[in-house]
């Protein structure tokens, strides 16, 4: 038995100090974004170091130049509505999904799922076409509405729901005089928190770093997200790369302080539907 203890206790330290070594490694390319973005380009292309440069000043003189807080506060406005509307719409879909009985609803849960594998490339020029017909091309809608219909924010709220919410909650509510957007309201969303938080956090990562949409939508210099800034950032001969890391770097501190506070939130959502009870 003490052989046995023994040994478990040695393994255990060998795991957390293979974990101990995959985080460092993780964390690397973190700490050289923060240490490029204090250097010009000859540093950055000079070999890699951990000693932090002199060109901070200049580089965040560069991010200033072409409004980089006005393109922040842009892509928060994006990424905060197409938040919202994905996990509000999924969540009244997967719900759907998961707790009613209606016509067509395997082939229609399906043919939802079925729409991840098609590539957004593939209806970009047919949805600019209508963006124009519209006229709402030049504004910010083009980018948040699309994500009103998250093929993969349905699939994850209707795995959650299955076994999080009893129909036995629904039915109190129905007796208590709730319809059924009441119930949804008032009962069932409160439960799957989780899986909203998860699917928030995606969402927003999305509409954070998406480019392509943004730079075919967007002419307007002063509606720029940060992508298109980042890739601004230079002249038409020599990109500036320091102030674009930089531009990167202080873009990802949002999602780091997100993660860091809803991380416990975000670990149980993933981890939705995987076990039934």
């Amino acid at each position: 038995m003490k052989w046995n203890s023994g040994l478990h206790k040695y393994f255990s330290i060998l795991i957390n100090l293979i974990l101990v070594i995959l985080a460092t490694v993780n964390l690397i390319p973190f700490i050289l974004m923060f240490v490029m973005s204090t250097q010009d380009n000859h540093a950055i292309f000079s070999g890699l170091t951990f000693i932090p440069g002199r060109n901070l000043a200049k580089n965040f003189q560069s991010i200033l130049a072409v409004h980089y807080f006005r393109s922040l506060f842009n892509s928060i406005i994006v990424a905060v509505c197409s938040m919202m509307l994905t996990v509000f719409f999924s969540a009244m879909a997967g719900f759907a999904f998961a707790k009613y009985r209606f016509r067509f609803k395997k082939l229609a849960f399906n043919t939802i799922l079925a729409t991840m594998l098609v590539p957004m490339e593939i209806g970009l020029v047919a949805f600019v076409l209508e963006m124009r017909i519209l006229h709402l091309s030049q504004t910010f809608l083009p980018l948040i509405l699309p994500n009103i219909a998250n093929a993969f924010g349905v699939f994850l709220m209707n795995a959650f729901m299955q076994e999080a919410v009893p129909f036995e909650i629904m039915e109190s509510g129905r007796i208590d005089g709730c319809n059924d957007f009441g119930v949804f309201l008032r009962l069932v969303f409160p439960i799957i928190r989780p899986a909203a938080f998860t699917l928030a956090l995606i969402s927003f990562l999305n509409s954070w770093n998406a480019y392509l949409l943004p730079m075919v939508m967007i002419n307007n210099p002063r509606m720029f997200t940060i992508p298109l800034v980042i890739a601004a950032l230079g002249n038409q001969f020599v990109a500036d790369y320091g102030a674009r890391i930089l531009g990167i770097a202080v873009g990802v501190l949002p999602i780091l302080l997100i993660f860091v506070f809803f991380s416990k939130y975000i670990t149980e959502g993933l981890t939705a539907g995987a076990v039934k009870g």
